[in-house]
């Protein structure tokens, strides 16, 4: 770890571009302008410096003194380059400053320690894509209105018993739009970090994989006090949400090097629990999007990991470390799984475990662990289905989420030193706009029914194996998405997952034929451009729950930044220590 400041004081590591007017050269370091870091995190200093003429140079200074070993780089015959890595700051506020070709002048902050430990464990749960109206949309369908008086008949489990709650709003560092891998990032790291870009801050190269990196939380309680880290998700393995964790890269797309870094990196998870295997196995196995001989199913086992691929096996499994994949790619769907279960639709993986399942695992692997421990579990699918505006399906897989948040708060009962959150990395612009009569559907507009006419639904009705309300019922409600493609509408619940569009033959996409000549479907115009085949991300806040020591740090209206902090505050993290 290189020190380069002992300047103590208090609050934020921002580092750094405020390039001069006068000067002709283009100036940009990383970390950016006003960033937030822990004292001791670590990151790697970038410096570019664009317009240069033959033989100019750049002196990097901080506080006063010359920044040492840099190197120095020409990624062009205009532009410098100035990379340090492993970097950190003591706490207090410090001043960046380049000069000579191009001018630039920043000032940085690094957050003190915090004294007192208030959680020695922390299970962050991650809804993919579940703001405020994916929550109530579930709430309507599990907890629904007594008749009698029209109240509700209850809250989900993440919204039952807080100690604390706040409204999280979202942005990246290109746009005030989001993607899964910037969020994911954010709450990581404390950073905000590019669309498509896991935990690293820009630079002028090509390479994805040499960004400069910051620190993740994951990665610093490892370092800081051994403790343990788990990744559980119903996506597959290598996706945004569980990579932003443990992994860096420009492109959340570079599957096999984020497979990689689950084992090489710094975080080195001891739970991964995940969907898909399809980076994790050599090229020449089918389904495999490796280009190279690598099998971390069986690495895994040689590094000391316990191997799963089915939820007998799990429930089974009794490790320090454990390693499961449980499906080719995504998990199949709550509804899928439990309710609808075709055959063609689950294929060979007839032994899914629930998120659930994964989640009591994963807590008693790491609890093993005398150092306590960092656990994240994301319900991956509800994005996967919110895009193609399957919302059923979605939020159906909010309900299986509960169902594990019901699980830890269950467990932190009898283990007063844990900290439980829920929340979403962004939102989609879902709405619950009215009742839906299915007596009159499928796909009947005269079925929308609103005001009073919409009276309550009965989902509680009938229950699924799981005590889960059924996606069939008399009186459902009606979704809809404010950014869409073309696609025709049916309100109700299709056994087997159909796209809302294909492709038009040329750039762009149309309504899908096969859910068009449903009953009852019919079109509806989308605003969204015609070459996009899905709904969209939206700007909207998302829901954070707490429960635990540590939760009065989480409350009010907070930036999605802020919750790295709140984490590291409430663990009493020193990322100073080595």
């Amino acid at each position: 770890m290189k020190h380069i400041s002992k300047v103590r004081a208090s609050l934020l590591l921002g580092s750094l571009l405020t390039v001069c007017a006068a000067s002709a050269a283009d100036v940009k370091i990383y970390p950016y302008d006003g960033a937030r870091l822990l004292a001791g995190q670590q990151f790697d200093l970038r410096v570019e410096v664009s317009g240069v003429t033959a033989g100019q140079e750049a002196q990097v200074t901080l506080d006063g003194k010359p920044v040492e070993g840099l190197v120095k780089t020409n990624s062009a015959a205009d532009t410098l380059e100035y990379t340090l890595r492993g970097v950190s700051l003591a706490a207090g506020r410090h001043a960046l400053n380049v000069t000579g070709a191009g001018t630039g002048t920043a000032t940085m902050t690094a957050e003190a320690p915090t004294p007192a430990v208030q959680a020695k464990k922390v299970i962050l749960f991650i809804g993919d894509g579940m703001g405020w109206n994916t929550v109530r949309a579930a709430e309507l369908i599990a907890k629904g209105y007594n008749p009698s008086n029209g109240m509700s008949n209850g809250r989900l489990e993440m919204e039952s018993g807080l100690s604390s709650m706040a409204t999280v709003t979202t942005s990246s560092f290109d746009s005030f739009l989001t993607d899964s891998a910037n969020t994911a990032s954010s709450i990581a790291t404390g950073q905000k970090v590019l669309v498509n870009g896991l935990s690293v801050y820009p630079d002028n190269t090509v390479n994805p994989l040499d960004n400069p990196r910051v620190e993740t939380i994951a990665e610093i309680l490892k370092r800081t006090r051994g403790a343990g880290i788990g990744l559980v998700s119903t996506a597959f393995g290598t996706d945004a949400t569980p990579a932003a964790f443990a992994a860096h890269t420009r492109a959340r797309g570079e599957y096999a090097a984020i497979a990689d870094q689950y084992f090489k990196g710094t975080a080195k998870p001891d739970v991964l629990l995940f969907g898909g295997s399809n980076d994790f196995i050599p090229q020449t196995a089918p389904g495999s999007r490796r280009k190279d001989a690598t099998n971390w199913i069986d690495e895994s086992q040689k590094l000391g990991y316990t191997f799963v691929s089915t939820k007998t096996e799990l429930m089974k499994a009794n490790a320090g470390k454990l390693f499961g994949l449980f499906n080719l790619s995504n998990f199949n769907s709550y509804l899928d799984r439990v309710q609808f279960k075709d055959p063609k639709v689950i294929g060979d993986f007839t032994d899914q475990p629930y998120l659930w399942d994964m989640t009591q695992k994963a807590i008693e692997t790491l609890d093993k662990n005398p150092n306590g421990y960092f656990l994240m579990v994301e319900a991956g699918m509800v994005d996967k289905f919110e895009h193609p505006l399957d919302w059923q399906r979605g939020v159906w897989d909010v309900l299986e989420l509960d169902r594990a948040v019901a699980l830890a708060k269950k467990y932190q009962e009898t283990h007063p030193d844990v900290l439980v959150l829920v929340t979403a990395d962004h939102a989609h612009s879902i709405s619950t706009f009215a009742g839906y009569d299915n007596t009159k559907g499928p796909g009947n507009r005269d079925a929308v029914q609103v005001y009073q006419d919409a009276k309550f639904t009965t989902y509680a009705d009938k229950l699924d194996p799981n005590g889960i309300p059924m996606v069939t019922p008399t009186r459902g409600i009606a979704v809809g998405f404010a950014g869409v493609p073309d696609y025709c509408e049916t309100f109700t619940a299709r056994p087997v997952f159909k796209d809302p569009t294909i492709s038009d033959g040329g750039t762009g996409y149309a309504p899908n034929p096969d859910v068009c000549s449903e009953q009852g479907a019919y079109f509806r115009t989308g605003n969204l451009p015609r070459n996009t085949n899905q709904g969209v991300h939206s700007a909207d806040p998302l829901p954070l729950f707490a429960f635990g020591p540590g939760a009065q740090n989480f409350m009010g209206l907070m930036d999605q930044t802020e919750l790295f902090f709140s984490i590291a505050k409430s663990m009493g993290v020193d990322a100073t220590k080595k």
